[in-house]
């Protein structure tokens, strides 16, 4: 890993010392800036892995792995899972400084209603929730309202204690870190944490982010994931070898498939955990080609699948520091076969966990590969400068019966780009974002409503709707209540999904439009290199995962259908509802994707308007300058000497 640190930091040298070397020639501050700035991002760069999963996957263990130390506790809870992010130390928070941010009084208190209504009841504020959560009885929670249950009584357990801190950012030490993981009643209360530690892995400038299990209760924890899916360097998702998935793991997981590819490069990593508890090499084939599989299902082609043991890996790097101890060297001679003999070598364990292909193959199709673009990129502006430069000699270098033809020329060529960038129409762009914006919506209701059945089934199931004495006319309305809520979670991850890939296409006209714009200045004359396009980032828009039109009393006669148990699950009540339900669903459906589709013609149109502007201002600029050294440079008042040397300086800087 030192390979790709050492590399980055060489390249964003050779950068500073090209732009020292051009900064003062007229034409050249543009380009000099540009490179500092590269430079900076060179020497600031961190890479930003996000680590997903369901609980109980083994998340903790892998990162623990990876970092080689047991750094991350077991959390007990996944609904009240925080964001861990593991960092480099800083000057300002050194290894084992610890930044807790909780959540404010006003985040807390809409996390407790959001749980209160899935029992049916509501508080009007913090404290008179604690009353109401007084009143659960655990004997009458339902399996899927279990999390929610767990998680008001750990509210109701710590809030006395924390009060006084909601919304602050706390600094704690390594010891009070594991206890805001671990204990319920501290760990509700957290938004994120951020601990500075100095590992191998954060040596080389990557940042570990342990996110929320992918059954968290949090809301908010949807859109935060989203995020981490679309900025992180690298995802990794962790499944537990023996775990079937969950119905969160596969929403999770057509997530990613839906997002998969808008990214330039795949990014993705699937981990087995657990793989030592295969019985031989056959069982854990099949266990791999299982899980290939399912992600298939989920849309995600051809995955990178990793089987781990992560307890293996930790305990052989533990061996490797020295720092295997009483029960830890007993597992690791009962993983390893080491018996009572000789320990088996840190490497072969490593080798043995599986952590070993994946680190390799890791290191190489994100970390290199994404250093490779970053360096090829600051050796394409070294060479632009380069050849600005040559020009700037030749044309100082002519006779000057040619330089006085070539200033007239050159005049009439600037006023003539000039107006090539002034004239640029992207209206053509415009029109093929209002198109694709229409045809991408269309398949969210189509793909929608082609999953309408699974998602029915899952919400109005036997061991909801059961002839067993219970209010099945309250039990209808809940099953609703879900459906209706699977449907909106469903929409809200199709929009998240839908604005990225409207964000890529505004990038592919970004462009097609600078290529126009560059094309339209060559046109006239200009002979100049162009800095590239870069990508630009979006602020993505935000979508909920409610139907804003949805009421419960409309589908009374749909739910009206339900006869009894039997006849629902035995006979034909069951398809009968679904198809009604279906069919009403429709107008909220079209509803909800009328207003999305209406803001992302607006609010995205706006950007690609900007984006054309910008590109307009930023090629301007270019030929501002490289018109303001020709003309320096054909009217004899340049030291072409001095300019000959700065060209041996940028030469050398290419060769190196």
């Amino acid at each position: 890993m030192e390979d790709f640190k050492s590399k980055l930091g060489a390249t964003a040298t050779r950068l500073r010392s090209a732009a020292d070397a051009v900064h003062a020639i007229t034409g050249f501050k543009g380009i000099a800036a540009g490179m500092n700035q590269r430079a900076e991002r060179l020497e600031k760069n961190l890479f930003t892995v996000a680590l997903f999963g369901a609980f109980s996957a083994g998340k903790s263990s892998f990162a623990n792995a990876l970092m080689g130390e047991m750094v991350l506790p077991v959390s007990p809870n996944p609904t009240t899972a925080a964001i861990n992010k593991i960092l480099p130390p800083t000057e300002t928070y050194p290894h084992g400084a610890v930044r807790v941010k909780l959540k404010s009084e006003g985040d807390i208190t809409v996390d407790v209603q959001q749980s209160l209504a899935v029992f049916g009841l509501s508080a009007g504020d913090l404290e008179g929730s604690l009353t109401v959560i007084a009143t659960l009885d655990p004997t009458q929670v339902q399996p899927n309202a279990k999390p929610h249950f767990s998680f008001l009584k750990a509210v109701a357990k710590g809030l006395a204690p924390i009060q006084e801190n909601l919304g602050n950012e706390v600094i704690v030490d390594l010891k009070e870190f594991k206890s805001f993981v671990a204990k319920e009643e501290k760990a509700c209360f957290v938004e994120w944490i951020e601990l500075y530690y100095d590992c191998p892995l954060t040596r080389q400038g990557i940042t570990l982010v342990d996110t929320p299990g992918a059954d968290s209760i949090n809301a908010r924890h949807t859109g935060v994931a989203f995020n981490y899916i679309k900025n992180a360097d690298a995802v990794l998702f962790v499944t537990y070898y023996n775990h079937a998935f969950s119905n969160a793991d596969r929403e999770f997981l057509i997530q990613l498939g839906r997002v998969k590819d808008t990214f330039e490069m795949d990014k993705m990593f699937f981990v087995v955990n657990a793989s030592d508890l295969a019985k031989d090499d056959e069982e854990l084939h099949g266990v791999v080609q299982h899980v290939r599989k399912n992600l298939v299902s989920c849309g995600i082609s051809m995955p990178r699948i990793y089987p781990v043991s992560s307890q293996t890996a930790l305990l052989a790097r533990l061996h490797e520091k020295g720092e295997l101890k009483g029960s830890a060297e007993k597992v690791y001679r009962q993983r390893t076969d080491s018996g009572d003999g000789e320990l088996m070598a840190s490497d072969a364990a490593l080798q043995l966990s599986g952590i070993t292909q994946f680190e390799k193959d890791f290191l190489s199709f994100t970390i290199s590969e994404l250093t490779q673009i970053a360096v090829g990129s600051a050796e394409a502006e070294i060479k632009r400068a380069l050849s600005a430069l040559e020009e700037l000699i030749a044309s100082a270098n002519e006779d000057e019966s040619v330089r006085k033809e070539k200033l007239l020329v050159a005049e009439t060529a600037k006023a003539q780009a000039q107006a090539a960038i002034a004239a640029l129409d992207a209206s053509a762009e415009e029109k093929a974002l209002l198109k694709e914006v229409d045809e991408l919506v269309y398949y969210v209701r189509q793909r929608l409503f082609f999953r309408f059945g699974n998602l029915f089934k899952e919400s109005f199931n036997p061991a909801v709707l059961q002839d067993d004495g219970r209010d099945l006319k309250a039990a209808l309305r809940n099953s609703l209540d879900e459906l209706v809520r699977l449907i909106g979670f469903d929409l809200g991850q199709e929009m998240r999904a839908t604005a990225l890939r409207v964000e890529k296409f505004l990038n592919q006209n970004g462009k097609r439009i600078h290529q126009r714009l560059c094309a339209g200045v060559v046109e006239a004359g200009v002979r100049t290199l162009f800095e590239a396009y870069e990508a630009r980032e979006f602020d993505t828009l935000e979508f909920g995962d409610t139907l804003p039109q949805y009421n419960p009393a409309d589908f009374s006669k749909e739910l009206g259908l339900f006869k009894s148990a039997k006849d629902f699950f035995e006979k034909n009540g069951r398809q009968a509802m679904q198809d009604a339900l279906e069919k009403g669903m429709e107008t909220p459906v079209q509803a909800y994707l009328d207003g999305a589709c209406e803001r992302f013609k607006t609010e995205y149109g706006q950007e690609l308007n900007l984006l054309a502007g910008r590109l307009q201002a930023e090629l301007g600029a270019q030929i501002e300058e490289y018109f303001a050294g020709l003309f320096e440079a054909l009217s004899a008042q340049v030291d072409v000497v001095q300019l000959s040397r700065v060209r041996e300086q940028l030469e050398g800087l290419t060769q190196a």
